[in-house]
């Protein structure tokens, strides 16, 4: 491995692009850099501006290809006890740290190191280097892509790798994701006269329990099962907020909410349960104590189950060329659901750990970087040479 890929490891890690934050500066990096190398590059800004995507290809631009994908923000670093600053990449015991390092900046050099090999190679189809933003606050960064692609009648890859650290296990599906809002709106009053008020925290409690309810009708409805260390729909209310003090009736409760679908399920099988749970029982009592009570639900994400279709060209050279016997399904949410929608068949590969990604002193080892970059070569050739 040579000290031009840590170099440019160590400069992207050196951008500070938590999700809350433009990427410009990456993006002009990249852009500049990818321009050296002969790439024809794209980019594309966000609808306020601050953020962009980035799409550069190397070789024929009217041909599908190949699209190696990966995104540009990280999570934060808030709070967090960091022995070292984690937007400089330090290099200790055969490992990288740096927020990043392994979710997943890592692969992003990887990809411009190795195309940059092939940039005098006579390619018969085109290698698509696609960088987005926001993927880790909702993955806004891809969908805008895939629409900015097609409203630019660009021909789309035949095919894509989006390189999450998967220790280069093979993914072809995970779950979806939806997480919801409900808002309960109470009457306040004194604690003493409970009479006077609606409380809004114990609508909050049985929407809650029924929740658990939900999933745990669910862990009895599996599938998949060789796939998922989980193999059911699950659900988890993270935040509760309600109330002032204790002897005030709380006029306000809202629960947050999210459930991870299992592909082949409705989607939407846990929201019209708990909606008709509140329809039918919670808001008819809440309503029988004061009219001016109410229950709403908003939706906040909504990104759909992965499945590629067992068998595809790109899983076939995937399996082939890093060793593994089958492919398996991530325990996370990615890319991929988006960019199958769009009609590219898409497999989750990449170099590091995802046990390491979200944590303090994050890091990537030599292996895994080592590891990337005849792996990605050798991708090139036999689906672009």
């Amino acid at each position: 491995m040579g000290l031009e890929l840590i170099e440019l490891e160590r400069k992207l890690i050196g951008f500070d692009t938590v999700s809350r934050n433009s990427n410009l500066a990456m993006v002009d990096f990249l852009e500049n850099t990818l321009k050296g190398f002969d790439l024809r590059v794209q980019t594309y800004a966000s609808e306020d501006g601050r953020k962009a995507n980035l799409y550069a290809t190397l070789g024929p631009w009217d041909k599908g290809g190949l699209m190696l994908a990966g995104h540009m923000d990280v999570v934060p670093v808030d709070g967090q006890a960091w022995e070292t600053d984690p937007f400089t990449l330090v290099a200790q015991d055969d490992r990288y740290y740096g927020r990043g390092t392994a979710d997943m900046k890592s692969f992003l050099a990887q990809t411009i190191h190795t195309v940059e090999q092939f940039r005098h190679k006579p390619l018969k189809l085109p290698v698509h280097l696609a960088f987005t933003y926001d993927e880790e606050v909702g993955c806004w960064g891809a969908a805008r892509l895939m629409e900015q692609l097609k409203a630019h009648d660009h021909v789309m890859p035949a095919c894509a790798i989006i390189g999450e650290p998967t220790n280069f296990q093979v993914f072809r599906m995970h779950k979806g994701i939806t997480s919801a809002k409900i808002g309960i709106t109470g009457i306040e009053g004194h604690s003493g006269k409970p009479e006077l008020g609606v409380n809004a925290t114990y609508p909050a409690a049985r929407i809650i329990q029924k929740l658990t309810e939900i999933e745990a009708e669910r862990k009895n409805h599996r599938s998949l099962e060789a796939f998922f260390e989980y193999p059911y729909t699950t659900i988890n209310v993270g935040i509760l907020q309600g109330g002032t003090a204790v002897n005030i009736i709380p006029n306000r409760c809202e629960i947050r909410f999210e459930y991870r679908s299992m592909p082949g399920e409705d989607p939407q099988y846990v929201l019209k349960q708990i909606e008709g749970f509140i329809d039918e029982i919670v808001r008819p009592d809440l309503k029988q104590r004061d009219d001016r009570a109410d229950i709403q639900i908003e939706i906040e994400y909504r990104g759909a189950p992965m499945e590629l279709r067992p068998g595809s060209e790109v899983e076939r050279i995937a399996l082939e060329l890093t060793g593994n016997t089958r492919s398996s399904a991530a325990p996370y949410y990615t890319e991929g659901a988006i960019y199958n929608q769009a009609g590219i068949p898409t497999i989750i590969c990449g170099p590091g750990d995802i046990d390491q990604a979200h944590r303090p002193n994050e890091f990537i080892t030599r292996e895994q970087m080592d590891r990337g970059l005849p792996l990605l070569s050798a991708l090139i050739e036999r689906i672009c040479l």
